[in-house]
């Protein structure tokens, strides 16, 4: 794993003792046991489907397509498969990935959470430990949650996007990060290795931010809202 300019791994004096205490017990599968139930209010943002390679589509497209309803609680699997007879081919390609935002989500979302942090230059990156691009004997601090362990970088909001690897050819391969917070634990962004949403928790000002942010496809979160393929009630399992 290589870092661009600001990231850096982080050895020790970060207090993640709030993180530990803060989550609710990973089986409860829900917003709360990625994110701390620390904060004011909580949101959840789609992870897009693809049409093509770097081309997203937005879930309440697909939605519409497919006849189906596009709600808080809905998951990909039900809500892309057509109610009835469809007018028109499957607007998208591929499913949303998972694991975390992609970069041309990532990136707004981490510009609108730089406004809503006294150190948006102090940030703490956590990327799953399980990455095979990782070096397992990588000096990070480790960050161990329920059924996760992260390895822990820090740095500028800005360069979170960049966390990857350089391949032979000098091709880069970004690595989702799987939890994002300041200095000031102003907010928690979490991404859960086999989901295709990310998780926010901060303030009402952030969310109401979040929510409003045309860039972003998301939606008001509760801590207890499960975040399983089965927990889409309307559009069915």
């Amino acid at each position: 794993m290589t870092f661009d300019r600001s990231l850096r791994p982080i050895l020790e004096g970060v207090d993640t003792s709030w993180i530990i205490g803060g989550v609710m017990p990973f089986e409860a599968y829900s917003v709360g046991s990625h994110v701390p139930v620390l904060f004011e209010r909580f949101a959840r943002v789609l992870h897009p489907a693809w049409a093509a390679p770097g081309v997203p589509v937005r879930w309440d497209a697909i939605a519409a397509w497919s006849g189906r309803t596009s709600h808080p609680l809905a998951q990909f699997v039900p809500l892309s498969r057509p109610a009835g007879e469809v007018a028109s081919a499957a607007p998208f390609q591929r499913k949303p990935d998972l694991g975390g935002l992609p970069p041309v989500i990532l990136e707004p979302l981490c510009e609108l959470l730089a406004a809503h942090t006294r150190t948006p230059d102090q940030c703490y990156v956590g990327v799953w430990e399980g990455y095979g691009s990782l070096d397992p004997a990588s000096p990070a601090l480790r960050l161990r949650l329920p059924q996760r362990t992260h390895l822990i970088f820090g740095g500028p909001i800005a360069e979170v996007g960049r966390i990857g690897r350089t391949l032979p050819d000098g091709s880069r391969v970004q690595e989702p990060p799987g939890i994002i917070w300041p200095a000031d634990r102003a907010w928690f962004v979490a991404s859960e290795v086999d989901v295709d949403s990310t998780f926010v928790g901060g303030s009402g000002r952030l969310i109401d931010a979040l929510l409003a942010e045309p860039k972003l496809e998301s939606w008001p979160a509760q801590p207890t809202d499960r975040v399983t393929w089965d927990s889409d009630l309307i559009n069915g399992r």
